[in-house]
């Protein structure tokens, strides 16, 4: 059959209704009768969630980074950012990543300074003297 030949059987009003039934992108679902597609910007919300994952979480005295946990964070870390292994077994400190340490120098150590500051001193040995993962 087509539209005009149900027309004919149809009073007008249940003629608009099926019109707007079988343009909706759900037509035929059980229950979603009417009910818009997801727009561009739930899809967004969506591909945002994935992209926040991960949090801080409290270890003990540390503050470690879980990328696999979300919802707010449960601490910070004195410094954020971690050492990366690159080219040439290269290790350099990166302040804008997240993770575990990929490496250590082998060269270097955490120095206190004197207002409770806590840097890496690549010329210096020994000891650290403080935890760059110690929560705030």
């Amino acid at each position: 059959m087509t539209t005009r030949s149900i027309g004919l059987i149809l009073p007008p009003v249940m003629m608009f209704a099926l019109a707007v039934a079988s343009a909706s992108p759900s037509a035929g679902a059980p229950g979603n009768a009417g009910t818009a597609a997801p727009t561009s910007r739930a899809a967004n919300d969506e591909a945002s969630t994935v992209q926040a994952k991960g949090r801080y979480k409290k270890q003990g005295d540390n503050c470690e980074w879980d990328a696999n946990d979300g919802g707010p964070n449960q601490c910070e870390p004195v410094i954020k950012g971690r050492f990366k292994k690159g080219d040439k077994d290269a290790c350099t400190w990166d302040a804008n990543d997240l993770g575990a340490d990929q490496c250590r120098p082998a060269k270097g150590r955490w120095k206190k300074g004197g207002d409770n500051s806590c840097a890496w001193d690549a010329n210096d040995g020994g000891p650290d003297q403080c935890n760059p993962r110690k929560a705030k």
